[in-house]
């Protein structure tokens, strides 16, 4: 996306990311040191708190992939592609992406039939007064944001001729 409106959506996107992140690791901190408090000092606490916090990770451990790209934040394993020429190192970068985003598709294809049939279901969660679709709605988000951030990442080295601006 070189377009001006292709580079501010990019641009929101990575901001939305990094505020989810930060509220979300916020909320689980701080909900936990609160119910550990009231449980050891004051022997109450509440019932949703490890549901809340469970959900939440999940939902950061989600974002976080797309995160974790985007940012190089990954492992990555370079012993086949270090030994390989600029051609060969290419063409193993186009497999892996295309296997990549093949995993993602089977991910949001899954996920979404999953939170449809939970829609469905029409079934709360546990311990919290929200329905389970809108807690596991994420998934499919997720796994698409975590396609747009591959292809960002790979286009570098995919098209290493184009100019840096070009790749963003």
């Amino acid at each position: 996306m070189s377009s001006p409106l292709g580079q501010r959506l990019l641009k929101a996107a990575d901001r939305l990311e990094e505020a989810f992140m930060i509220v979300a690791l916020t909320f689980m901190t701080v909900l936990t040191v609160v119910q550990v408090v009231l449980r050891y000092v004051f022997q109450t606490g509440f019932v949703w708190s490890l549901e809340a916090t469970t959900y939440t990770f999940a939902w950061f451990v989600l974002i976080g992939m797309s995160y974790g790209v985007r940012t190089e934040a990954h492992i990555t394993v370079d012993l086949v592609t270090s030994r390989l020429g600029p051609r060969g190192a290419r063409v193993f970068a186009w497999v892996a992406l295309a296997c990549a985003l093949a995993y993602c598709a089977l991910m949001i294809y899954g996920s979404s039939l999953f939170v449809d049939r939970l829609l469905a279901l029409g079934t709360n969660a546990r311990a919290l007064p929200l329905p389970r679709w809108v807690l596991t709605g994420v998934m499919p988000i997720a796994f698409a944001l975590l396609a747009l951030r591959l292809i960002q990442a790979a286009r570098p080295v995919l098209f290493p001729g184009r100019k840096a601006a070009d790749a963003q």
